[in-house]
């Protein structure tokens, strides 16, 4: 009796997958039996190993191509499944899986205790000599339980962490192998913490280094070293290091860029002491002084200043590269964290001269500043931050933003305010100004439906590019009162809309149709006289007529 049915396969890999899977049942090769389940290869575009298992009565399925690497149930599980139903079915066997305690099933566990010491030795070394990972987790097993720890041995293993590259699909057998390395050195401790942490540290490196040379760039390594880490810090508890060659070796780990690890100076703050966060220190001047505008050692520096909250030397920090505006930006953060908040629109006004005010990066900037001048009622000058960057930006975001500073602070000013707005939009968009954006007219289109302008923006229709939604936008407006001129623009853009040829352009232009129905009836156009014509035109291209009948049409 199986333990799975074609049901059961169809279910979890869903019914794509599972036809898929009928072509590659042929394809299954080299089928064995494991405890719980079966390993089997699947023949595809490369050699594909599959394993279905039981889990507490769960069946699930796992294979290494990249489908399946995603966690999905792929065609190759459902092939490998459909194999063993098959086989069943002919040969009136049991498929293999489930739990032990199935009735009718061989208890190999309990075999394997009937053995004697010595038959049970020679059966797993010799399956420890074919079996190089198996190996090399004993030999590790074997080191820590040793009463003189070979340390040159355990060494040669850390060493055996370097690697030159990590195809896909190799990640995994590496991580399981750091894991078994990590999990020896824990062993050791604390009895031989003095002698491990060294070793620990060497596989931090090796580690890091591996992590950046693999296909999946950082994963592979990333747990065996977020676990190394916790090793490493439990064996300085254990056997504290000197300070000043930990601060030393610590600063020269993260500088080399592979700090892939959530870890910061405060991990170790304790165990280095003043004499240590010095030598850390003194570190990461010299690399400042070697890479100047090196961002790595920049970012450590400011992370060991936070770290003793001096707020003065950590501005001072930050001010050493001020190369963009979002720099100003956190030292003014930084300042009113700390209520100095006349020190903090210095420094962003700095940045404003600095930057430039048409430099398109002073958004956050300005956005800020606004804020602290409005804190401390600074009302002119936040019109003229808004009137500047409108003056810079030219989008319908920024007028709508000094529309609403206007209209709340001096109304009366508005109508002025927006006609000089209008008038330099309108200019930009009939490219009458040298900054004119690639979207100017789009603007300005816009802006004059935002301002219910719409006799200008039909206007202006004709006159300046636009996107397609805001040539119907300002035809929408146009239909409400004069529908047959609308229309000279609803129409083009359904034949526009069907002529792309996908099916998210033909619902549009069904859409437009329903749209178009009332607009006709106005303009006194036989609108069923032109969804036939359509529908005669296009009458091969079957999702536009489906969308048609979706909609009643």
């Amino acid at each position: 009796m199986a333990w799975f049915t074609e049901v059961d396969l169809e279910e979890l890999a869903g019914s794509r997958s599972f036809s898929r899977g009928l072509g590659y049942v042929e394809a299954v090769v080299n089928v064995r039996d494991l405890p719980n389940g079966v390993v089997a290869t699947v023949h595809g575009s490369d050699a594909y190993q599959v394993r279905l298992y039981d889990t507490d009565g769960e069946f699930d399925g796992e294979c290494d191509c990249p489908y399946g690497e995603e966690g999905n149930f792929c065609k190759h599980c459902v092939a490998v499944g459909l194999r063993l139903l098959r086989r069943s079915s002919v040969t009136g066997a049991a498929v293999t899986g489930g739990t032990s305690s199935d009735a009718g099933a061989v208890d190999v566990r309990a075999f394997l205790g009937t053995l004697d010491h010595s038959e049970l030795v020679e059966l797993v070394w010799s399956q420890v000599s074919e079996d190089p990972a198996l190996y090399q987790r004993m030999l590790l097993r074997a080191i820590a339980g040793a009463q003189t720890v070979d340390l040159p041995l355990l060494a040669r293993q850390v060493e055996n962490l370097a690697v030159d590259w990590l195809q896909y699909g190799e990640e995994e057998a590496y991580a399981a192998g750091a894991d078994a390395v990590v999990a020896a050195l824990a062993e050791l401790l604390p009895e031989h913490a003095e002698q491990v942490r060294p070793l620990l540290q060497r596989t931090l490196e090796l580690l890091g280094q591996a992590a950046g040379r693999s296909e999946d760039h950082c994963g592979a390594a990333l747990a065996s070293a977020a676990e190394a880490w916790d090793v490493f810090l439990a064996a300085c508890d254990d056997a504290p290091p000197d300070p000043v060659e930990l601060g030393s070796w610590f600063a020269q780990f993260r500088l080399t860029g592979v700090d892939i690890l959530d870890m910061s100076i405060t991990d170790v703050a304790d165990l280095l002491g003043t004499d240590g966060l010095d030598a850390y220190w003194n570190a990461l001047d010299t690399a400042r002084d070697t890479d100047p505008s090196g961002w790595t050692v920049r970012s450590l520096r400011e992370e060991m200043i936070r770290a003793a909250g001096d707020v003065d030397l950590l501005v001072a920090c930050y001010a050493e590269d001020l190369s963009t505006p979002d720099r100003y930006v956190l030292i003014a953060r930084l300042l009113r964290e700390n209520e100095r908040t006349a020190e903090a629109v210095g420094w962003l006004e700095r940045g404003r001269a600095a930057s430039g005010r048409s430099d398109h990066r002073i958004g956050r900037l300005v956005d800020l500043l606004i804020e602290l001048y409005t804190e401390a009622g600074r009302t002119a000058d936040v019109m003229d931050l808004h009137w500047e960057r409108f003056h810079v930006e030219g989008t319908v975001g920024s007028y709508q933003r000094l529309r609403e500073f206007v209209l709340a602070t001096d109304p009366q000013r508005w109508p002025q305010r927006r006609e000089e707005a209008l008038g330099l939009l309108r200019t930009r968009a009939t490219g009458g100004d040298a900054g004119n954006a690639w979207n100017a007219g789009e603007v300005y289109l816009r802006v004059l439906l935002s301002e219910d302008r719409d006799e200008a923006a039909w206007e202006m229709l004709g006159q300046v590019r636009c996107e397609e939604s805001t040539r119907l936008a300002v035809a929408g407006r146009r239909a409400v009162t004069h529908p047959a001129e609308a229309l000279k623009i609803y129409l083009p853009a359904v034949e526009t809309a069907v002529a792309r040829a996908n099916t998210a352009d033909y619902e549009q232009a069904a859409d437009l149709l329903v749209t178009l129905r009332d607009i006709c009836q106005r303009a006194g156009t036989d609108h069923a006289a032109e969804v036939t014509r359509l529908k005669a035109a296009h009458s091969r291209k079957r999702n536009f007529m489906a969308a048609l009948r979706q909609r009643g049409l």
